[in-house]
């Protein structure tokens, strides 16, 4: 093959390079089937293309300016397109093994080395809104599978949205004659530092020199520092092999406080929330929902009085409940379970 430059190579003709290095089997990460695909397409690069945000780019240059190669390497990015829906990403191609394939047991240091790692980029401030480096739409596993849906204007816009996830929980707690209960979330404490976001083996390459390589910046945004602690307990929840001894040193690092402690089970109650309920914003005006108040209190009372004289009443509890779910609150409809809904912590 010619010798040829990835900053100038004719995009047709590098999209059909990933296209002919998938079909000759030099796929070395990604989904096999509808994800994004990772091909090395010569010795020194690699390209990820499929539906890839914006934003994955962003953090991962940033990440790569502003971290110690000796702490932690971040491949070098050189180049990215879009080209008929697709996104096309390409990148250094770094040698070594994902911690798949590494033995803990062999490698004593790495739940340590990761957490470090994860301090080191918690040293990256956020001097903007919560979300992904660009802005816009939130993804990752506390958003469950479908991502936030909304931009976060604020720190008080993300305290609104998870705090309406717990309303949700409490209320599904309260049916299910369940006592726990979660508290509300304040956010605004805490400043915003870089996250990745979605911290598993398949993410993490050891490289022949004993370094470490983080890669798929996909999740990665500023938020407060425990949303990664909250992010691991998901992305791996299956592997305590690698999640708890990675937690534990992640945890003693970063020195929490009680009120973190209970914040991060109060991420994974919104986790649980997203993953049972699919949450779609309808707003009333406050004259409609002073009305309906109303309406409901009205009904409520005829209601016990008609109980009171002994009258079998017309007025249902769940009208009531129906009457309340009309004002300004999230509408909910319950997905298919998976096995993940519902919280595994004990509440506050």
């Amino acid at each position: 093959m010619a010798a040829w430059d990835i900053t100038t190579a004719d995009e047709a003709w590098l999209i059909e390079l990933c296209q002919t290095s998938a079909d000759e089997g030099r796929q070395i990460g990604g989904q096999e089937h509808g994800g994004p695909k990772v091909v090395r397409i010569s010795d020194r690069i690699v390209a990820k293309y499929g539906d890839i945000r914006r934003s994955e780019l962003a953090a991962q240059e940033l990440a790569y300016h502003n971290t110690d190669r000796s702490i932690v390497h971040i491949p070098k990015v050189h180049r990215f397109f879009e080209s008929d829906g697709q996104s096309y990403l390409f990148m250094e191609y770094v040698e070594g093994r994902t911690l798949e394939d590494v033995d803990f047991e062999t490698h004593k240091d790495i739940p340590i080395r990761v957490a470090n790692i994860l301090a080191h980029l918690q040293q990256i401030p956020g001097e903007c809104d919560p979300g992904p480096v660009t802005g816009g739409e939130a993804h990752g596993y506390i958003f469950g599978d479908e991502g936030a849906g909304t931009a976060f204007d604020s720190i008080e816009d993300m305290n609104a949205y998870m705090n309406k996830r717990l309303d949700a929980m409490n209320e599904y707690l309260s049916r299910q004659g369940d006592q726990r209960r979660f508290d509300h979330l304040d956010l605004t404490p805490y400043p915003l530092v870089l996250c990745h976001g979605d911290i598993c083996r398949r993410n993490i390459i050891l490289e022949p020199d004993g370094s470490l390589c983080l890669v798929d910046w996909g999740f990665a945004g500023f938020y407060p520092r425990i949303f990664e602690l909250a992010a691991i307990s998901y992305v791996v929840q299956n592997d305590a092999a690698f999640k708890d001894p990675i937690i534990h040193e992640f945890t003693t690092l970063l020195s929490l406080t009680d009120k973190e402690k209970q914040d991060i089970d109060r991420f994974r109650a919104v986790r649980s929330t997203n993953l049972r309920w699919s949450f779609r914003d309808r707003r009333t005006t406050a004259e409609e929902d002073k009305f309906i108040q109303e309406l409901y209190e009205t009904q409520k009372r005829i209601k016990e009085e008609q109980e009171a004289a002994g009258i079998q009443s017309f007025i249902t509890s769940e009208l009531l409940d129906g009457l309340l779910a009309q004002k300004s609150r999230p509408d909910v409809e319950e997905r298919p379970t998976t096995g993940e809904e519902s919280p595994t912590t004990e509440g506050t």
